[in-house]
């Protein structure tokens, strides 16, 4: 009895071994996974992957390309779709160009489930607009007046770091309005205004990139574009923050919608509003509120719901929708 007793107790105790074993053989490999897999970039770039190695040499994120890989594998992209798409990030990297826009955008089709195709046409798009945009701001970067506003505005960066870091975002302002079919001559015109010395004197270089963007995006765009330009250029002058610049398509969509006044009428108003000094925050909240003078003889302001009273820009009605499906 007793021997059975101990034959079946160190059978049972070599079983618990085995399976302990098994357990820890199991979790050793998974931490080797997780070591492993966060390299998978480098690996492919130190064997001799020449689109990596391009990566890597343009100076690109090491961290960013591992992140798009990973999202690329999960969804079984070949490697020939994956290069393809990286391509058009890298080329931007190779002729100095911000290139993380590409990169994001690559990664938003990637987790909407956009194909490798329709994510390449997308991407040419912008790649194409990001060519094109240095054409039109790295001729007026260059100028004296704007060489000294970036002096002036650099804060604790040297001049070189600031004049990459405020380049990159007028690129990516041009970039974009360019992609939703803004003219060419408008955004020269705009930045030849902004140039003047009147308009230096105020001069903010991120308010610039902001309205250089908002100027795709403005109401009457294709009808009137220099009364946009002007407005635009005007809330500069009047201390719009970036933020606000941004907005102001929004706010002067929001203010036609509730005022039901023609956007001729809101864009009267607001100039209006600027020329009277009144200050930015008020002038976007009216715009969001539908606040606008100038009305038809008996006009009154429809009456907002206590919803739309509470907090600016909660009835925003973006004007361009997203370039992926």
């Amino acid at each position: 009895m007793n021997r059975f007793f101990i034959y079946t107790t160190g059978a049972g105790h070599c079983r618990s071994l085995a399976i302990t074993a098994a357990m820890l053989g199991m979790m050793l490999i998974m931490v080797l996974v997780m070591l492993v897999a966060p390299s998978h970039a480098r690996m492919l770039s130190g064997n001799g992957d020449p689109v990596m190695k391009r990566a890597i040499d343009a100076g690109m994120d090491a961290d960013q390309i591992e992140r798009l890989i990973s999202r690329a594998q999960g969804r079984n992209m070949t490697p020939e779709e994956l290069h393809q798409i990286l391509m058009s990030a890298i080329s931007l990297a190779e002729m100095d160009l911000p290139y993380n826009m590409v990169m994001q955008k690559a990664a938003e089709g990637l987790a909407k489930q956009v194909s490798a195709p329709g994510i390449l046409t997308v991407l040419d798009n912008m790649q194409s607009s990001m060519v094109h945009s240095a054409d039109i701001v790295d001729p007026w970067i260059g100028r004296p007046e704007v060489q000294g506003l970036i002096e002036a505005k650099k804060g604790v960066r040297t001049t070189v770091e600031a004049a990459r870091l405020y380049r990159g975002m007028l690129l990516e302002s041009v970039s974009y309005s360019l992609q939703n079919n803004a003219d060419d001559s408008l955004l020269r015109e705009f930045l030849d205004e902004v140039a003047s010395i009147k308009n230096m004197e105020k001069g903010d270089l991120a308010s610039i990139a902001a309205g250089l963007q908002a100027l795709s995006e403005m109401p009457m765009t294709r009808d009137n574009p220099g009364l946009n330009a002007r407005l635009l250029i005007g809330a500069m002058n009047a201390g719009f923050t970036a933020s606000e610049i941004r907005e102001l398509p929004h706010a002067m969509r929001s203010a036609s919608f509730h005022s039901r006044l023609p956007m001729e009428k809101i864009a009267g108003s607001l100039e209006l509003q600027l020329h009277e000094n009144i200050p930015a925050v008020q002038i976007m909240d009216n715009l969001f509120q539908g606040i606008i003078g100038g009305g038809p003889p008996g006009f009154h302001v429809p009456d907002m719901h206590p919803a739309r009273e509470s907090g600016r820009g909660t009835d925003r009605r973006p004007p361009v929708q997203s370039l992926l499906p």
